[in-house]
């Protein structure tokens, strides 16, 4: 059967929308950010991202680069080329199971405990927070 849709698909140049499992964009951004910003469909080489609120889709805005190069080095090809991002409404993103959230709260030896950022992911949002205030101090 699958061959079969994949060739009508092909005789008519549709594409079937395809999707990014939760547990995957988790493993790819890190729990905290997932918790945040989650796939919704990845429509021709556009991975669509429904954020948590604007201040979050600023910054992923701003690693934008980053995090295509991350998303096709884990799934191993030139797969996705754009990042279209949305404001998700109250409700709309799936809760991540509570294993897989992180806790916000301060520890004395530990800033953040386990809700700190991947170090790779935190130092490009730092680098683009940087570069704004910069662009901004010029205008």
């Amino acid at each position: 059967m699958r061959p079969i849709l994949q060739r009508a698909l092909q005789q008519h140049r549709l594409r079937l929308p395809r999707r990014i499992s939760p547990h995957l964009w988790a493993e790819i951004v890190g729990p905290f950010l997932a918790a945040r910003a989650q796939p919704t469909v990845l429509s021709g080489r556009t991975l669509h991202i429904l954020v948590e609120d604007h201040r979050w889709r600023d910054q992923l805005d701003a690693a934008r680069k980053f995090l295509l190069a991350k998303l096709n080095k884990r799934l191993g090809a030139d797969l996705v080329g754009e990042l279209q991002f949305g404001l998700a409404h109250t409700g709309a993103l799936r809760p991540l199971p509570r294993e897989d959230l992180p806790e916000a709260r301060i520890e004395p030896g530990q800033v953040l405990g386990g809700a700190r950022l991947e170090p790779l992911l935190r130092e490009a949002l730092l680098r683009a927070a940087e570069a704004a205030s910069r662009r901004a101090a010029r205008a």
